[in-house]
């Protein structure tokens, strides 16, 4: 059978005993009709998914099946290869929850939609995805999604269950106990969660509100984002490297190769003495600045591991922590982005990410915002009305695509637009359409 045929949702349930966990199958494929009306392709664009052609209601919007990531994504997808996944559904206007809600799998070169599961219940689900499948989760559940089939399993728990992921090889999950002041992350399998090990954080909370997807991996490195601080692991053995929390803080992360770099922020709520340190995944600190830095980086596609890093206005060797030059003109603040030989945010130019030297002429104009995305060595930048196509070494405009003609007429709904980089190009998502870029 086709396994990209519909998802009959009201398949009959099954139950499996599978270690110490009960799987509930709630969804099977079956032959049917196309799901979803094809959205007619917006201007610009590949294709073209808008919600209301997805639920057949013209109230539906898209919500980021993740969570609050950087960048506060809304209408976000989870790239699982062939197929991007999203969520769709009907927010409740008196109690302003979100109902009714499906995840959608689509085909990620044409847009067209392959299934639909039911998903009210899964409060978030990982960016990355474990083989051909999602992990999500609901309170004292583990979700898992087939990214071919839609098909839902899920695995109940003893735990309260904050944030589900994955290094691509085992399933990690954090849990604790609600309000409470210790958090637990495990490693092992989906049958068996915490087989490999398990590690305790005590004076450690996450708010109850919190969206955001808490594990980051890359290599054996691991990042845990609590509410009350940020513990960098390692993946292979579930030993703390460096926790950092009060009174230090930490601003921002990024990964690239087999390191995360966080910015910790040393003694934050001290008026009178400032530093700021960029850590690597071992807890080495990399470079250290006596100021205080409020730095995001946006996207980091340096083309070597070993390229420099930037923080506040110098840019450092990552292996031998050596300043390699400091920009005289440049504020400590603000986002940056480096694509390939060339940084972007630091002071008023453009510059050469190994030399500090300026690489945009005097008559090129400034970009509104950091680029989020980056496909083929161009970086793409979102503001209120554009998205800008350029190339980082010039800033020549190589494209510029109008959001109104992306969006059309939204209803009064949310004109935003975030950028999302996957393996089949840059899908610009907003709440009521989703587009691959051309």
């Amino acid at each position: 059978m086709n396994p990209y045929r519909r998802l009959a949702v009201t398949a009959a349930v099954a139950f499996a005993s599978v270690g110490a966990a009960v799987a509930l199958v709630a969804t099977a494929p079956q032959d049917a009709e196309p799901l979803a009306a094809q959205t007619p392709t917006s201007p610009g664009a590949a294709w073209t998914l808008d919600a209301t052609d997805v639920l057949g209601n013209p109230f539906a919007t898209f919500d980021d099946p993740v969570g609050g990531r950087f960048g506060e994504v809304e209408g976000g997808v989870i790239d699982a290869d062939d197929i991007l996944v999203a969520r769709a559904g009907l927010i409740n206007q008196e109690t302003d929850e979100f109902e009714q809600s499906q995840l959608i799998g689509f085909d990620a070169a044409t847009g067209q939609v392959r299934w639909k599961t039911p998903s009210d219940g899964i409060e978030s689900c990982s960016s990355h995805v474990l083989d051909t499948l999602l992990l999500c989760r609901s309170t004292d559940q583990i979700v898992t999604i087939d990214s071919a089939t839609g098909t839902a399993t899920r695995y109940d728990t003893d735990w309260n269950i904050f944030s589900v992921g994955t290094d691509g090889e085992d399933l990690y999950v954090v849990e604790g106990e609600k309000d409470g002041y210790t958090v637990r992350i495990h490693r092992g399998t989906i049958d068996d969660p915490d087989a490999s090990w398990s590690l305790t954080l005590d004076d450690t909370w996450v708010d109850p509100y919190n969206s955001r997807e808490i594990l980051a991996f890359a290599g054996n490195a691991g990042v845990a984002r609590f509410s009350s601080g940020t513990a960098l692991f390692d993946a292979r053995s579930g030993d703390i490297t460096d926790n950092i929390s009060s009174p230090d803080c930490a601003r921002d992360q990024f990964d690239r190769g087999d390191q995360i770099y966080v910015l910790a922020g040393r003694r934050c709520s001290d008026l009178f003495e400032f530093r700021t340190d960029l850590v690597d995944s071992t807890g080495r600190v990399v470079a250290t600045t006596d100021e205080e830095i409020y730095q995001r980086t946006t996207v980091d596609a340096a083309n070597d591991p070993d390229d420099p890093v930037v923080l506040g206005s110098s840019a450092f060797d990552p292996t031998m922590g050596q300043k390699l030059w400091t920009s005289d003109d440049a504020s400590t603040g603000g986002d940056i982005a480096i694509v390939g030989d060339v940084v972007l945010g630091v002071g008023p130019l453009t510059r050469n990410l190994f030399t500090g030297e300026p690489t945009w002429g005097p008559d090129v104009e400034s970009l509104p915002f950091m680029p989020t995305a980056v496909r083929e060595g161009l970086a793409y930048v979102a503001d209120s009305r554009e998205i800008l196509v350029i190339e980082p070494e010039t800033g020549a405009r190589r494209e510029t695509i109008a959001i109104e003609d992306l969006l059309g007429n939204t209803g009064g709904r949310s004109e935003r637009v975030a950028l999302l980089a996957t393996g089949g190009g840059v899908v610009a998502v907003n709440e009521k359409r989703l587009n691959l870029l051309r």
